[in-house]
């Protein structure tokens, strides 16, 4: 099979048309449909998971102890407790008690947190009754997410609400990310060496 070959400008070496062909399509496009694409299988497992690590480190957390009105509860060398608020008490080692935003901020990694705190969110949203999307949603904008945590904390230290409803609620999205990763596609399987397909 015969190629037409074209020399490159600056260079004798002689190469395929396709190569120095412009591309059909806009290179915008070629973009957009990159960054649209969706994720890879291996990918959404790897996010599930985390998310399903960090929701089921918080249940622990927060079975330890619960608090309101802060994100932790601290007792000191000499005996004094004091109540983190938002991130001013850093991460202790060990507390007493978290709130339910807190227990997930101590449960795992900025971005298994950030989709650990979608998911209560959505479980609160689902617990009214409320529709809330299937599989791995896209990542909201962080003041969507300031937003949700804002929620969450209000939610959290309503007077009258207990350690039970929390866990229910934290349940409830650990028992909807279970349920993401068995309707997840499977990861591609790579092929056995010296077996071919096709």
């Amino acid at each position: 099979m015969k190629t037409d070959m074209v020399r490159r400008p600056g260079s004798g070496l002689p190469v395929s048309r396709e190569v120095t062909a412009e591309p059909s399509e806009p290179a915008w496009r070629r973009v957009r449909r990159w960054l649209t694409s969706p994720p890879s299988a291996e990918l959404i497992l790897a996010q599930l998971n985390g998310q399903l690590a960090v929701l089921e480190g918080a249940r622990a957390e927060l079975e330890a102890g619960w608090v309101q009105g802060g994100w932790w509860l601290v007792t000191s060398d000499n005996g004094d407790r004091w109540l983190a608020t938002g991130d001013a008490g850093g991460s202790p080692a060990h507390v007493d008690g978290v709130c339910l935003v807190g227990a997930l901020a101590r449960a795992g990694s900025s971005s298994d947190v950030g989709r650990a705190v979608d998911a209560v969110y959505d479980a609160l949203w689902a617990s009214r009754g409320q529709p809330t999307p299937a599989g791995l949603p896209p990542v909201p904008s962080p003041e969507v997410r300031q937003a949700r945590v804002c929620t969450l904390i209000q939610w959290n230290d309503r007077a009258g609400r207990t350690r039970a409803e929390v866990l229910t609620l934290v349940d409830r999205a650990i028992s909807a990310t279970i349920m993401d990763l068995m309707a997840a596609p499977p990861p591609a399987q790579a092929e056995p060496a010296g077996v071919r397909t096709g």
